[in-house]
């Protein structure tokens, strides 16, 4: 990888993590069809958390394949701008993940329920955490796609007219 530098390599990281924290809640949310009686919230779950996969996923790409002056295809352009508006609109449900889940930050934070049960106060703090780790990752992966999709461009336009300018 020519040219990455340091904050190309922590926005890599932070979208490997992004992978792995929304692959972990899309097949939590793939085992409460099964478990719960809706299983609508289950498969509504299942979509949101693999657009965000996918979008993810799609960003790394962009970064290992085209950074920093491979210029996008047309495809490539046209899904990042449909992900990218639909990953807007599902900050509002990452968020919704944090309200839901913000019932457990009473026993997450309190010692008489870490020492009766270990268990249930780690899974506890353990979806917890997850969705605030997600809806910040998310927030820091949009501002960053931002950044990329712009750099590539100013890249591969420097590249044009540089490749024009030269004398032979």
């Amino acid at each position: 990888m020519k040219g990455l530098t340091t904050s190309w390599k922590a926005f890599r990281t932070a979208c490997i993590v992004q992978l792995i924290l929304v692959a972990f809640k899309g097949m939590f949310s793939f085992r409460e069809v099964f478990i719960q009686n809706n299983a609508l919230v289950g498969f509504i779950n299942i979509i949101a958390y693999a657009l965000v996969f996918i979008f993810v996923y799609h960003g790394l790409s962009m970064l290992n394949y085209n950074y920093p002056d491979v210029p996008l295809s047309p495809k490539q352009k046209r899904w990042f701008n449909i992900l990218y508006l639909i990953n807007f609109i599902l900050i509002a449900f990452l968020f919704a993940q944090i309200i839901n889940n913000w019932w457990m930050a009473r026993f997450v934070f309190d010692l008489g329920t870490f020492n009766a049960s270990k268990a249930a106060w780690l899974y506890g703090s353990a979806l917890f955490s997850i969705s605030w780790f997600i809806f910040i990752i998310h927030f820091v992966f949009l501002a960053g796609m931002f950044k990329l999709r712009r750099a590539i461009h100013e890249n591969t336009i420097n590249t044009w007219y540089d490749q024009f300018d030269q004398k032979p």
